[in-house]
């Protein structure tokens, strides 16, 4: 609960620029609720969409739906504050450290989400023939509840270091379980996805244009990670080293905000770059258009002629593939001119 002591009304500074920087995160805490919960409606709607592939990107998109509910609207309210010690008083102290708690575990289970995608694609398309049986519905379910215990327990530790006094190694392994490891294991997968696409489609003798946007989506993935979190984790570096460091409040507000940037941007990247989840995107609106028609036939109809739509695209689609390598369809088809990988 917001404390309400007297001291409160002082801690409040709602100057322009205050009220801009509550602006840009309102905003961006709309957009990203409105993307990620998009994701998991059309994958509720759309049995297509319910690929093992996909459960790692609704397990994402959770993690950065609880980002939305459960973290930003305590940044939001800090937005209309001077940011210094007293602003804490805005907040109790048991709601304080609840925000503080539970923005650590939904960003770690966000970044471990993302992860996860980068482990499902790149066995995907490493070890094609053998990835159904490699990676079962039951395996990928453990996965998932294997990473958020562990975000959990990431969280947990911080109680614990706390009273031991030891603030500096709990931050230390903060960036490094939620950093380091995760932006390596990133980076190799994702190499490896392309030079094994890329030696595939050389044994073929496509051209270099599919290699070039392959390469553009890889980018994307990993220069989003490292532009949404590494300045974030670069200043717990510096408090780490030197507690009592300067920061300007305007900085500070912008590196948070990119933080939080990064669950908004996952939904495009892992889903609008993916033709399946477009053409779902489009349905889904029209569906929802039709359903704010007149007569309950009439939305029937456009229901129904929806949902064919939907499938019939898909069946052509798949019907132009010669030989679909991997059980999700949509990470690696191997099609009359090539080989086609998938939007990473």
């Amino acid at each position: 609960m917001i404390n309400n002591s007297t001291d409160t009304e002082f801690v409040f500074n709602t100057s322009d620029g205050n009220i801009v920087a509550a602006f840009f995160v309102a905003v961006l805490m709309l957009l990203t609720l409105v993307g990620n919960i998009m994701v998991c409606a059309c994958f509720y709607c759309y049995r297509d969409l319910r690929t093992i592939c996909n459960y790692f990107i609704i397990s994402l998109s959770a993690a950065d739906i609880l980002v939305a509910l459960l973290a930003m609207p305590f940044w939001l309210v800090l937005q209309l504050t001077d940011m210094d010690d007293k602003s804490k008083q805005v907040f109790s102290n048991e709601l304080y450290l609840f925000w503080s708690s539970i923005d650590i575990l939904v960003g770690s289970a966000s970044i471990m989400n993302l992860v996860a995608v980068s482990f499902d694609r790149h066995l995907a398309i490493t070890a094609p023939f053998s990835y159904s049986e490699s990676l079962t519905s039951f395996r990928a379910i453990v996965m998932i509840v294997a990473l958020w215990v562990f975000s959990i327990l990431l969280c947990g530790l911080r109680q614990a270091f706390d009273k031991m006094g030891k603030t500096f190694a709990y931050q230390m392994v903060v960036v490094v379980v939620s950093f380091i490891v995760p932006l390596l294991l990133m980076f190799v997968m994702y190499m490896k996805i392309y030079f094994v696409a890329r030696n595939q489609a050389l044994r073929i003798g496509r051209n270099y244009a599919k290699d070039i946007k392959a390469t553009k989506t890889i980018a994307i993935v990993i220069g989003a990670f490292v532009v949404c979190w590494m300045p974030f984790f670069v200043i717990v570096i510096l408090f780490a080293f030197e507690p009592n460091y300067d920061m300007k409040t305007e900085a500070y507000k912008a590196i948070k905000w990119l933080e939080y940037l990064n669950s908004c941007l996952n939904p495009i990247i892992y889903t609008c770059l993916n033709r399946t989840y477009r053409r779902a995107f489009k349905k889904l609106l029209l569906r929802s258009s039709c359903c704010s028609g007149h007569g309950s036939s009439d939305r029937l109809n456009c229901v129904q002629s929806t949902q064919m739509s939907f499938h019939k695209t898909k069946a052509e689609s798949l019907s132009r593939s010669s030989s679909s390598i991997s059980e999700n369809g949509n990470v690696f088809i191997q099609r009359e001119n090539g080989i086609e990988g998938s939007s990473v």
